[in-house]
């Protein structure tokens, strides 16, 4: 299946929402994940998170981590999936950089992980 593959995960029993949308096959499997995981006690993809970041121009941009997760002991994390090809992107390092400090502010957790097949 294409990494870019989108669509609608309906049902989710873990989201506030009635489905999720997906934009890629890693999102999805994450979904299915985080569903599965007995400690996850939400998540959501539509969260409204706005995180700012520099970009190599110097130009200010906004990045949507895809996951807003919480976990039976209260913990809140930010979720980022991506392909293992692109985890040291210089665009993906600056974003990592920016989404740490913004969940250290906040008392939260960020991962960048990949999902395997």
């Amino acid at each position: 299946m294409p990494i870019s593959n989108r669509g609608i995960y309906e049902a989710p029993a873990k989201s506030p929402y009635s489905f999720e949308r997906y934009d890629s096959d890693l999102e999805r499997r994450m979904m299915v994940k985080l569903e599965a995981d007995a400690e996850v006690a939400k998540w959501q993809k539509r969260h409204g998170i706005s995180i700012r970041w520099i970009d190599s121009h110097g130009r200010q941009c906004n990045y949507r981590p895809d996951f807003l997760v919480e976990y039976d002991d209260g913990r809140r994390v930010i979720i980022e999936v991506k392909d293992p090809s692109r985890m040291d992107s210089p665009s993906v390092l600056r974003k990592r950089n920016a989404a740490q400090e913004w969940c250290r502010r906040r008392g939260m957790d960020y991962e960048i992980t990949t999902i395997p097949k």
